[in-house]
């Protein structure tokens, strides 16, 4: 009981403190939402553009893919992974190609430097020749990286 007294006290004091207000680092800076956002469809125009290179910039050296692989010809679902390297040479080589990528209901979390980004989107597409088009939902998460916003992940579930 004298521990959970302690944390509740000490957790009032931060809220005294700080006005009522989280810690400055729990907070997104001003302009920080419509940054992250920009970077979202700077990403997608980019894969439309074939422009592997400023795809490359945007993103994290230890960006991740993460797809759910499920349908009539597999019996149970499963995770794919593609890593930067993997998706920035498909894209440079012209083996997955992009006519198009929209991007809507963009909602923006921020833990401190951390951005996660929902979203819904439709894409039309090859990759080796086969239809990548469809529709969906996603997960970006963005990091700061040196002031400037750098996809770490994307789930496609």
């Amino acid at each position: 009981m004298k521990q959970i007294l302690t944390l509740v006290a000490s957790a009032l004091i931060v809220v005294t403190v700080n006005g009522g207000l989280p810690p400055r680092g729990i907070l997104a800076a001003d302009g920080d939402k419509e940054q992250v956002i920009a970077c979202e469809y700077a990403w997608a125009k980019a894969a439309v553009d074939g422009n592997a290179t400023k795809m490359a910039g945007l993103m994290a050296e230890d960006y991740v893919e993460i797809i759910m692989e499920s349908g009539p010809d597999i019996k149970t679902s499963r995770w794919a992974t593609t890593n930067k390297a993997e998706w920035v040479t498909l894209v440079q080589s012209g083996r997955e190609k992009y006519q198009s990528v929209e991007l809507r209901n963009l909602k923006v979390f921020f833990h401190a430097d951390v951005a996660t980004v929902t979203g819904e989107y439709s894409q039309t597409g090859t990759k080796d020749g086969k239809d990548i088009g469809g529709t969906g939902l996603y997960v970006n998460t963005w990091v700061r990286k040196n002031r400037n916003w750098q996809v770490v992940s994307s789930v496609f579930p």
